[in-house]
């Protein structure tokens, strides 16, 4: 980073065809939108009919954002998204430990938080949680095959639901086969966003579970998060 400044990676869960909405809002308050990609939602069919899920399609939005004005992006987040509702979506940041120039360029661009839109606050239930809770973005890269036992060994160790990410395995060998068939380098990326407390429980059934599965260990990290919107049906 070239700068003091302290920036954040900003995530928006939303369901799908929702994500255009959500970055409205970025070029709205002039900040960064790196992109906005698929996920699909990992709740189970009893967990989405109480938090009002639909479908579990999802729009992930991402993007950067300066410190100074992440308050007042999630207060609009939180106002244009409805996120006070059950099933609307999730909102969550992580400090970023640097920059490139380039990117650090472009926030520049950023007016200054006090000239940006107002809104209102983001709702006191919501902020009182981000306040008190600490919250851990868990991620693992499974294969395609293992989001259903993984998942129900992570909802066993307390976790609610997640959102599974298409990714294909970097520098894979697609010659590898097995029996004459050629094996796949499709991968998912499984996002869990948890209570700090429940992490090391989640990780290890993750962990225990893709063991159990392949005879591989896991690949699997966590990430602590700042800002935390959109949780509140989730901890009822």
């Amino acid at each position: 980073m070239t700068s003091n400044r302290k920036i954040n990676w900003i995530t928006i869960i939303v369901a799908r065809g929702k994500g255009e909405k959500a970055a409205s809002v970025f070029r709205e308050h002039h900040q960064e939108l790196l992109l906005i990609t698929r996920g699909h939602g990992t709740a189970s069919s009893a967990i989405r009919d109480c938090l009002g899920f639909d479908e579990p399609e999802k729009d992930l939005v991402i993007g950067i954002v300066e410190e100074a004005a992440t308050r007042r992006l999630l207060s609009a987040l939180h106002e244009t998204l409805e996120l006070e509702k059950p099933g609307y979506g999730i909102v969550f940041t992580i400090p970023l430990s640097g920059i490139s120039a380039a990117a650090s360029s472009i926030l520049e661009t950023a007016p200054a938080a006090g000239d940006m839109p107002t809104s209102t606050d983001y709702h006191k239930e919501d902020r009182s949680m981000s306040d008190t809770i600490r919250y851990e973005l868990i991620a693992a890269v499974i294969n395609t095959d293992l989001s259903a036992p993984i998942m129900e060994a992570a909802r066993n160790a307390g976790c609610k639901g997640g959102t599974l990410v298409k990714a294909r395995e970097a520098l894979a060998d697609d010659s590898k086969k097995l029996f004459g068939l050629t094996l796949s380098s499709e991968k998912e990326i499984l996002l869990i966003l948890v209570p700090f407390t429940d992490k090391q429980a989640v990780l290890k059934s993750i962990c225990e579970t893709v063991l159990k599965e392949t005879g591989e260990h896991a690949i699997a990290f966590s990430l602590p998060v700042d800002e935390v919107a959109g949780l509140s049906t989730l901890e009822k």
